[in-house]
């Protein structure tokens, strides 16, 4: 749920807090006492926690938000786009699955699932970020800024991607005062993000990792903004066998995917296979960047067979955030853009070390886009790309909604709406947000 008050941001900040000053001191000292030693030890003070240790804290508070939700919150991209089905009864349905706007927000009351839990992570990084620039020692004041910076970035490029325009973006001040946002463009959210990504690559020092996160996240934004030579050149430093993961907190993909899950009860999720006519065949391509498994009987017609992918093997896998093959997949897309042959040796390239068949330059643009977004379907399945990949296809590419996404009639009853992003919860917005008065507009 998102919060609604001041009061109920300030609880949220200081439990979660509180877990991660545990987590900073435990591992920074021999022991667990002293900071944590206060009278009531359900409140943690603001004066606690004004020093480095606690700025640490809030650091971890918002990495901690990012690596427990990264996955669920991709889930909802698989369900909107071809990467998921929903195998349910006939008259249950996932309304994300069959791209119904209208009954995503009936279904979901005030309770903005999406939207809420990534500017959750965005509105913390406002807390954090000023007590890292007063308290953290210079020799690492910068990746953490960094770091931080580049987290809001990418919270907010994903917003852009993934939900429908005249969505606000909330945050809070470093005192927790809510600081509501009028209603976003795509656009706009987009240049929020590019900005934030800018000064986390400026901040940089040290850490690799966190390079890739900025830079390929920014390189992602400039994609978006269709700015295709300087995606290219900002990603271009980032080394191909790099990555940005979450640290295995929570998988929620795992959980809700894997083998000995499944029943006849129909509350699986399954691989998509040509989904909607429009779907890739993430199944029978039988690629290895997308590992499968039996899954079980579709529980609307046992005698068809449905699959699950073992690309995340535990519940506390990691989730890909970002990483050196994206950074050639962005690269990739700008030659195409500039005409320029290799984009198909960038392909290549990639492939050749999992040992795939040689990719042959198809003789049409459309041809040519295709397979780009097809690649970089194979090799982003659900790490929560696809519906950015699918939008940009329509806004860049000059595509058709119902050529890209799911259409018809659905598999098990009905047929697919026409949403192509994911609503926000108008019914909830109003509530908090006075500068909120109006659902989903254009972009």
């Amino acid at each position: 749920m998102r919060p609604h008050s001041l009061s109920q941001m300030t609880m949220l900040t200081r439990s979660s807090v509180r877990w991660a000053l545990g987590l900073a001191i435990c591992t920074t000292s021999a022991g667990c006492h002293g900071l944590l030693d206060v009278s009531d030890p359900t409140y943690v003070r603001d004066a606690d926690i004004a020093n480095p240790t606690g700025a640490n804290a809030r650091r971890l508070d918002v990495v901690y938000y990012l690596n427990t939700n990264a996955a669920t919150l991709a889930m909802d991209v698989a369900l909107i786009t071809d990467e998921w089905i929903f195998d349910k009864p006939i008259g249950q349905f996932d309304y994300l699955d069959k791209r119904d706007s209208e009954g995503f927000e009936t279904a979901a009351g005030t309770n903005d699932q999406h939207l809420g839990w990534w500017d959750r992570v965005y509105y913390k990084t406002s807390i954090a970020i000023p007590a890292v620039r007063v308290y953290t020692p210079d020799s690492l004041k910068g990746d953490f800024l960094a770091q931080l910076y580049a987290i809001r970035g990418y919270a907010a490029l994903q917003i852009a991607e993934d939900i429908c325009p005249g969505f606000p973006l909330n945050d809070v001040t470093s005192n927790n005062e809510p600081l509501f946002s009028g209603p976003l463009t795509t656009d706009s959210a987009l240049a929020l993000a590019s900005a934030q990504l800018d000064s986390a690559i400026k901040y940089v020092k040290d850490s690799v990792r966190v390079a890739v996160l900025a830079r390929v996240a920014k390189g992602r934004a400039l994609l978006d903004q269709g700015r295709y030579a300087e995606a290219a050149a900002v990603v271009a430093s980032v080394p191909t066998d790099s990555v940005y993961q979450t640290d295995g907190n929570s998988n929620a993909i795992y959980t809700n995917m894997r083998v000995g899950r499944w029943s006849r009860g129909g509350a699986n999720r399954a691989v998509g296979e040509r989904e909607g006519g429009n779907g890739l065949p993430f199944v029978s391509a039988n690629d290895p960047r997308i590992p499968i498994a039996v899954g079980g009987p579709m529980a609307t017609n046992m005698a068809d067979t449905l699959f699950i992918t073992t690309k995340y093997v535990s519940s506390t896998a990691p989730l890909i955030l970002a990483s050196g093959i994206e950074a050639r997949l962005v690269q990739a897309e700008a030659a195409l853009n500039a005409g320029d042959a290799t984009w198909i040796d960038q392909l290549n390239a990639l492939r050749a070390p999992l040992g795939l068949a040689t990719l042959v330059e198809p003789s049409t643009t459309t041809g040519k886009v295709d397979l780009l977004y097809r690649e970089r379907a194979f090799w982003l399945y659900l790490t929560g790309r696809r519906l950015g990949d699918l939008r940009r296809l329509i806004q860049h590419y000059g595509r058709n909604a119902e050529t890209v996404f799911p259409t018809g009639p659905f598999y098990a009853g009905g047929t697919y709406g026409t949403a192509t992003a994911i609503p926000f919860v108008f019914a909830g917005e109003r509530l908090s947000n006075p500068h909120i008065a109006a659902g989903c507009t254009t972009r």
